[in-house]
């Protein structure tokens, strides 16, 4: 028996169909169709607790805003984020965004985003052989050094010495 479709199924099929119909003569426009569209489908287990439950807070953003702009920060976090785009998906000017995301998570957009691109890095150098230049890449940094600097100063050792320490400790655990 056919379920009647829910809205969330609409909303998917109406992005679809958009991002497939302007995709030869509008790739801007199909890429934020599909933008839209992976904002939908962001792994819960993987979002920061500032964006399930985002603390009380004055002037901070609304939680559809933050919704908006982690959505597309996860969506595009390989890519270049400027606090320009983020601000522009909200309706708000870059010094307003920037001072309510602020009050919404705790940390600055370039702050966050680092923070993400980290995050990102760790869990590809444990579940992935791919060399850290690769995941530097993938994750938005602008190279390995790029990469090792941040990570360094978020984390407090090379992504190289983390990732074995990581490796040797899943390797423990596994009987």
């Amino acid at each position: 028996m056919l379920q009647p479709a829910t809205a969330d199924d609409r909303m998917v099929a109406t992005l679809v169909t958009r991002a497939l119909a302007v995709l030869d003569h509008d790739p801007d426009g199909a890429r934020r169709c599909l933008d839209r569209l992976a904002s939908l489908f962001i792994d819960r287990r993987d979002e920061p607790a500032a964006v399930a439950a985002p603390p009380p807070s004055r002037g901070g953003l609304t939680s559809w805003q933050l919704r908006r702009v982690t959505g597309h920060i996860e969506a595009n976090i390989a890519r270049p984020l400027r606090v320009e785009t983020l601000a522009a998906l909200v309706g708000l000017s870059s010094g307003h965004f920037t001072a309510a995301f602020k009050a919404s998570t705790g940390e600055t957009p370039h702050s966050y985003v680092i923070g993400r691109r980290v995050h990102l890095a760790q869990r590809l150098m444990l579940e992935t052989d791919e060399p850290l230049c690769q995941i530097a890449c993938a994750c938005g940094f602008a190279d390995q050094a790029h990469l090792t600097r941040l990570f360094g100063a978020r984390v407090g050792q090379t992504p190289l010495r983390w990732r074995k320490a990581g490796r040797r400790l899943r390797n423990t655990e596994t009987p």
